[in-house]
């Protein structure tokens, strides 16, 4: 960047290192931090985030997004291709639908496919994953 007098002036740079090892540390203490809070040793997201040095923002999405059960956006999380937050927001509705699929139990399935209809059911979610 060249200032007035022509002289040129370095951009400021973050004291604290980003990557690691090719992975973004900041999605990696978050990921940490809702695993722990998943197998029960965080009570809540608060003492995940202070316990892992990340913030509630970012465990939270990063819940989210390990509600999804999407492996690849995981790996492109934590590898710095696409932002934490923006991968929460886009998988929100897809988590919540994958835990409630998860918690239903035979018969709520069969009523749902009822509701829905098996033909759109099938022709709208099974036939496009083939």
């Amino acid at each position: 960047m060249r200032t007035l007098n022509g002289t040129t002036r370095r951009k400021r740079q973050s004291p604290h290192r980003q990557m690691k090892n090719g992975r973004r540390n900041a999605a990696v203490r978050a990921f940490t931090g809702a695993q722990i809070i998943r197998s029960g040793i965080a009570p809540s997201v608060e003492a995940a985030a202070e316990r892992t040095g990340s913030t509630r923002s970012y465990v939270q999405a990063a819940l989210a997004i390990l509600a999804a059960e999407n492996t690849s956006l995981i790996a492109d999380v934590i590898n710095g291709r696409v932002p934490l937050l923006a991968a929460a927001r886009e998988v929100q509705r897809l988590g919540a639908l994958v835990s409630a699929y998860r918690q239903a139990s035979a018969a709520d399935r069969v009523a749902f496919a009822r509701v829905v209809g098996p033909t759109v059911l099938f022709d709208t979610s099974l036939v496009p994953a083939l």
